[in-house]
C-alpha cells in the first residue's frame, strides 16, 4: 500500500535529516577547533523496484539515506599563534603522531604501535621533552643520532630533553702571528741565526664531535732567512697528522709579508698574486674512519696582517711550546719545558713540539690523570701517528707545583735505537713545573679555529622545512630532528578518530611518510595554526534547510497517519 511506503520513506527522511543535522552541529561546534575538517552530507535514495508492466517513471521511491562526506584535503586558513612551536601545513600532508598507551612514568612514555595522522599542529613541550598537541597526540619525526649527528631513518616521537651541545666539525684554523724577525744583515746570516716558533695548541673537533688539539711549528731555513718550514701536528698525541704531507715551505717578501707557499714536493700551493688568500690543507685522522681536512689560513699574499715576519728591531711572537734537544753523539734527548700546566687544573695535557730523530718526529706527551693530588703521566710518542716510543712514568705533584721524587729521565726506543730522554727539573720550588697561577700565560690567540665554545641548552625552534633545532647560549644551533609528514592516495578515505586525528584504511591506502616537501606534503608555516574549515554562514543556512526538511518529513508522517485512520474508519 502506497500510504505505508510514504510512511516508511518519511521515517528514512527524518533519519537522513538527523544525520545532516548531526554533521552540521558537529561542524558548528568545532568552528574554532584547530585542524578540524568540516564534513558535508550527501543524500541517496533507494528504489523499491519497477512495477511489472509499467514504465520506468512508475518506479516508487522506498527510502532515502544520508552519507557523511569527509573533506580532509580541504586547506584551512593559517592563523597566527603566540605559540612558537605551533605549525600549520601548507599542502596536502598530515602530521604523523603517536598516542601513549597510558603505561608511563615520570621519565618515559610508552606508545601504541598504531600510527595516527592529524592537521592539528598546535604543539607544546611537555615535562618529558615530547612535543604534544592540544588533543594529546605526540609529534613524530626523524631524530638525530647523538653519536653520529645523522638523522635516523626510523620515525619516532620527537623528544627535546637532555640535549647537549654537539660541536660541528672544524673546517678552518687561522694563524695571526709574527713568526720571526728579519736578520739585521742578510749577507751575514748563517745556520746559527735560524729561528723557531711554535704556537699554542688550538681546539678542533672531528665529525663525531670529539675534541682534539692542533699546533704549528715554524722553522727558519739555515740558508735563506725568508724561507720557513711550517708543519702541523696533533698536540694530543692521539690522532694522526702526517708530518710529510702536512708540511709546507713558506717564503716571505723582504718587507715581511707572505710571498708564496710550496708543499713538500716543491709544488706551488695557491696563487702568488698580491691579495690572494693563503690557505693550506691540513689532513688529520682521528680513528679508523674519521679523516678530515682543515683549511689553515695564513692571511694573504703581500698582506700586513695574518702571518708575517717583523723587521730586525721588531718583536716576534713567543713560542708557547718547547721541543726536545737532540744530542746524536750520546743518543740523548733533553726536555726543557718550563711549565706544563697548572697545579689546580684538571684533565690537562701538554705536548712538546716534534723533534726529528732518525726520521721520526718525537714529542713528550704529558697527560693529567688526577686533580687531587695533581697526577700526570709522561711518555715519548711519535708526533705523526701517536704511537708510543717509551713506557709511561707517573708523577705526583705537590700543591706548590713541585713533584715528589720524580724520575729524571725516561728510556725510549726510536727507529730501533735506544735513547735516554732527560726530563725537566721538577723539584725546584722557585720554578715549579706546574704553575700555581690560573693559566700558563701563553698566547692562545695566535692560532684560532672556527670551533664554537660549548653552550648551555636554551630551547628549540622549528623551521619551515620541518627541522627542529636546539638553541644554545653561545648563539649556536644544532639539528635535533625533522618532523615527519604523511600523504595518502585518498586522504578523504581516512578513518576519523577523537582529537582531529585519523587512521589509515583500505580506502585511503597506506601512508607515504617523509620530510616536509616530499611526496607532495608541503611546507610548514611556523607560528601558525590551521583554522577549522567550518563555514558558519553556509552551515547555518543548511541548518535551516535541514530543519524545514525534517519538519516536512514529520508532516508526511502525520498526514499518512491521518490517511491510515481514515482507511480503517471505512470498514467500521
Amino acid at each position: 500500500m502506497s500510504v505505508f511506503n510514504a510512511l516508511t520513506t518519511a521515517v528514512s527522511g527524518i533519519n537522513a535529516q538527523a544525520t545532516a543535522f548531526t554533521n552540521l552541529s558537529n561542524n558548528i561546534a568545532n568552528s574554532q577547533t584547530v585542524g578540524y575538517k568540516a564534513d558535508t552530507t550527501a543524500f541517496q535514495n533507494f528504489v523499491a523496484g519497477s512495477l511489472i508492466g509499467s514504465t520506468a517513471s512508475a518506479d516508487v521511491s522506498d527510502s532515502v539515506s544520508a552519507i557523511t562526506v569527509q573533506h580532509v584535503d580541504k586547506q584551512g586558513t593559517p592563523t597566527s599563534s603566540s605559540n612558537s612551536l605551533a605549525a600549520a601545513i601548507s599542502g596536502n600532508g598530515l602530521f604523523v603522531v603517536s598516542k601513549p598507551t597510558g603505561a608511563s612514568n615520570t621519565s618515559t612514555t610508552q606508545f601504541q604501535d598504531r600510527s595516527y595522522f592529524t592537521r592539528n599542529g598546535e604543539f607544546s613541550q611537555n615535562n618529558q621533552g615530547y612535543l604534544v598537541n592540544t588533543s594529546g597526540y605526540y609529534l613524530n619525526g626523524y631524530m638525530v643520532d647523538p653519536s653520529t649527528g645523522q638523522l635516523n631513518t626510523a620515525v619516532s616521537a620527537i623528544n627535546v630533553s637532555n640535549i647537549t651541545y654537539r660541536p660541528p666539525q672544524t673546517n678552518t684554523i687561522s694563524l695571526t702571528a709574527t713568526v720571526g724577525t728579519m736578520p739585521a744583515d742578510t749577507a751575514k746570516y748563517d745556520s746559527g741565526d735560524a729561528q723557531t716558533y711554535t704556537t699554542a695548541p688550538v681546539t678542533v673537533y672531528d665529525a663525531n664531535a670529539n675534541q682534539h688539539h692542533v699546533a704549528l711549528t715554524w722553522t727558519q731555513s739555515s740558508t735563506n732567512p725568508l724561507v720557513w718550514t711550517a708543519s702541523a701536528y696533533d698536540a694530543d698525541g692521539k690522532g694522526t697528522i702526517d708530518q710529510a704531507s702536512n708540511t709546507y715551505n713558506v717564503t716571505f717578501n723582504s718587507n715581511g709579508t707572505l710571498a708564496s707557499v710550496t708543499d713538500s714536493s716543491g709544488a706551488t700551493v695557491g696563487s702568488t698574486t698580491t691579495g690572494a688568500a693563503v690557505t693550506l690543507p691540513i689532513t688529520a685522522s682521528y680513528g679508523a674512519n674519521s679523516t678530515q681536512t682543515m683549511n689553515l689560513s695564513l692571511g694573504t699574499i703581500g698582506g700586513t696582517s695574518g702571518t708575517i715576519m717583523a723587521a730586525s728591531t721588531g718583536t716576534p711572537s713567543k713560542s708557547a711550546v718547547t721541543s726536545l734537544a737532540l744530542n746524536s753523539s750520546t743518543n740523548t734527548l733533553t726536555e726543557n719545558s718550563a711549565q706544563i700546566g697548572t697545579s689546580t687544573g684538571s684533565n690537562q695535557s701538554y705536548m712538546t713540539s716534534p723533534t726529528a730523530v732518525s726520521g721520526v718526529p718525537v714529542s713528550m706527551l704529558w697527560s693529567q690523570t688526577s686533580a687531587s693530588p695533581p697526577t700526570w703521566n709522561v711518555s715519548a710518542v711519535n708526533a705523526s701517528t701517536g704511537a708510543a716510543l717509551s713506557g709511561t712514568s707517573t708523577i705526583t705533584f705537590n700543591p706548590d707545583g713541585t713533584a715528589n721524587a720524580p724520575p729524571t729521565s725516561i728510556a725510549a726506543t726510536i727507529n730501533g735505537t735506544a735513547y735516554t730522554i732527560a726530563l725537566p727539573t721538577m723539584t725546584n720550588a722557585a720554578s715549579p713545573l706546574l704553575t700555581t697561577a690560573s693559566s700558563l700565560g701563553t698566547d692562545t690567540t695566535a692560532l684560532t679555529s672556527d670551533a664554537v665554545n660549548a653552550g648551555s641548552y636554551e630551547g628549540i625552534q622549528m623551521q619551515s622545512d620541518g627541522s627542529v633545532t636546539a638553541q644554545f647560549s653561545n648563539g649556536a644551533s644544532q639539528l635535533v630532528g625533522k618532523i615527519a609528514l604523511a600523504n595518502f592516495a585518498n586522504v578523504n578515505g581516512l578513518n576519523a578518530v577523537d582529537g582531529q586525528a585519523y587512521t589509515a584504511t583500505a580506502a585511503s591506502g597506506n601512508a607515504v611518510i617523509g620530510v616536509a616537501g616530499a611526496n607532495g606534503t608541503g611546507t610548514l608555516s611556523v607560528g601558525y595554526t590551521e583554522s577549522s574549515t567550518t563555514n558558519l554562514t553556509s552551515d547555518l543556512s543548511a541548518l535551516i534547510v535541514a530543519q524545514e526538511a525534517y519538519s516536512a518529513n514529520t508532516k508526511v508522517i502525520t498526514t499518512a497517519d491521518t490517511l491510515l485512520q481514515a482507511t480503517i474508519a471505512m470498514k467500521q
